[in-house]
């Protein structure tokens, strides 16, 4: 009888390692679909950028510097990335909100 308890205690004891395994398996499968679900990213000036999102100019190159939003530097002039700038308003307007 005591084997047959240890392979019942065991046979539940890899089932649950199974059943977790899967379960970090889905969660990651999850990110990765939410991931390659985002718009692509398009990269503009952040002059324009501010203008289209009503920001002043100051305020969005200030963030680009402190790695607040996704932005690079080409030469003198800096683009951004739109989807950042999305991501970086709505976290501020939630913030107002809540």
């Amino acid at each position: 009888m005591d084997g047959d308890t240890r392979d019942s205690g065991q046979s539940a004891d890899d089932e649950g390692d199974v059943i977790a395994a899967l379960k970090q398996t889905i969660a990651h499968l999850q990110a990765r679909v939410a991931e390659l679900e985002q718009p692509a990213p398009q990269w503009v000036p952040l002059k324009r950028a501010a203008s289209a999102y009503n920001l002043k100019y100051e305020t969005a190159r200030k963030w680009a510097e402190r790695g607040l939003i996704e932005a690079r530097r080409e030469g003198k002039r800096w683009f951004v990335c739109t989807n950042s700038l999305k991501a970086r308003q709505a976290r501020l307007f939630a913030r107002l909100e809540g």
